[in-house]
């Protein structure tokens, strides 16, 4: 990896500190647009417009626009067209000489659910007390304003990569990310591995995932027959019947919080994997027995295990617990619908992990790396661009709950750091 000197590094962490007014506003602007599923649009009109000042080629990656993507084994369907719903993808060619580098952030955002409870405009974008305020500040249209900035800091101090830098910007990581980063990571700048490593600004609290779980929602039906609650016996309680099988799944994930273990997870959380009865409905009417009762689940599985396991899994547990002889001829079903991400995990001794640590440490600072319990973007480079991919951001602030915040100073940190990596990864040469 390159080294810095130190006239160089002093001279890109300035025009930082000179860059965050514009920065934060541009954070701001971005928060404004309430990008929730489906509303991409505004908001991947003001990065456009920053990336073009930066005399950047802005292309537009539609998932529309990638072969067979709707085939893919991970792709599901959000309901939402993706008409004038496109990625946004931008290269910097460096000399030639040195490690290729994708920045990739998400611009959607959750829904902010019930205003009243917030104590601010949920979309204001202000700065007050040093912290941007507003939904999505953290998560993570923070971190994307300070991916573009460490490239404008770059300019502005002069400094020209090595190797090439791309920017992408993408569209429904919230619901899954099929039509954002799976998109680009088959057809954009790091398909088939042609870059050598993508960066995720993720509010990671300056630490990095470099693996997370598989996630998997299933749903179980259990059929009844109705009757009138006057005469419940004529009747079979769809209800009832599914409870021996919520209890064999609730006994199915407390077995595997004790039997299945990944370090990098278990340094930081409870357990490695999990299994959420999230939803239960049976009957329409008090006054009549139901006849039909489903169960709604997510469950995860270990970057060691395989989605067709875990499924197998689910399915024989349902299967053992349905040992009632109504079932010999109403068996339950088991659908799996939904979201269906893989899981995805790179060595510690990744080149770029260690990368972002020197970095890290030369601004007194560290940066552990770690396994995240849930569906995030850097599988689909690792598991199907064959690139090494992780996320690093800055701190999570109230992210998805009222009142999200990014404070001013973590932005300006973590815009550095980029800055830096770029530098450190790539390879760079002063402008003459």
């Amino acid at each position: 990896m390159t080294s810095i000197d130190d006239t160089d590094r002093e001279n890109v962490l300035t025009a930082v500190e000179e860059l965050l007014p514009e920065l934060q506003e541009f954070v701001g602007d971005l928060v404004a647009e309430r990008s929730v599923l489906g509303d991409e649009a505004g908001a991947q009109a003001v990065v456009r417009d920053r990336l073009e000042a930066l005399d950047l080629s802005v292309r537009e990656l539609n998932a529309d626009d990638v072969d067979g993507i709707r085939d893919h084994p991970e792709f599901s369907d959000t309901g939402h067209s993706y008409e004038s719903r496109s990625n946004l993808v931008a290269e910097r060619s460096g000399t030639g000489e040195g490690r290729s580098l994708v920045f990739n952030g998400h611009v959607d955002v959750v829904p902010e659910n019930d205003r009243e409870k917030w104590s601010f405009d949920p979309f204001s974008g202000a700065v007050e007390d040093g912290r941007i305020l507003g939904r999505g500040a953290s998560d993570m249209k923070g971190g994307v304003g300070a991916m573009i900035f460490a490239l404008a800091a770059l300019d502005r101090a002069g400094v020209t990569l090595q190797g090439d830098l791309a920017i992408e910007t993408v569209i429904e990581e919230e619901a899954g990310g099929f039509g954002g980063s799976l998109a680009t990571a088959l057809a954009g700048p790091a398909a088939g591995g042609a870059y050598d490593a993508v960066v995720i600004p993720e509010p990671t609290d300056f630490d990095m995932w470099i693996a997370n779980d598989g996630v998997s929602y299933f749903r179980v039906t259990v059929e009844g027959k109705s009757a009138h609650a006057a005469r419940t016996d004529d009747g079979v309680n769809a209800a009832a019947k599914l409870y021996p099988i919520f209890q064999a799944l609730s006994e199915l994930h407390d077995e595997r919080k004790t039997s299945v273990h990944d370090p990098l997870f278990e340094q930081w959380y409870d357990q490695t994997v999990s299994l959420n009865l999230g939803s239960i409905h049976a009957g329409e009417w008090p006054s009549s027995v139901p006849d039909e009762a489903t169960l709604e689940a997510r469950i995860s599985h270990a970057p060691a295990e395989t989605r067709e396991h875990i499924h197998t899994v689910v399915e024989e547990t349902v299967r053992e617990a349905a040992d009632d002889p109504w079932f010999d001829e109403h068996p339950p079903t088991v659908e799996w619908f939904g979201w269906r991400g893989s899981s995805a995990k790179i060595s510690t001794d990744e080149p770029i992990i260690h990368a972002v640590q020197d970095v890290m440490g030369t601004m007194n600072g560290e940066s552990q790396p770690k396994g995240f319990p849930g569906g995030i973007d850097s599988r689909f480079f690792v598991n199907y661009a064959d690139t090494p991919a992780i996320c690093f951001g800055p701190g999570a602030h109230n992210i998805h709950g009222t009142d999200e915040f990014l404070p001013v100073d973590e932005l300006e940190r973590i815009t550095k750091a980029y800055a830096l990596l770029a530098m450190e990864w790539c390879g760079y040469e002063e402008d003459e």
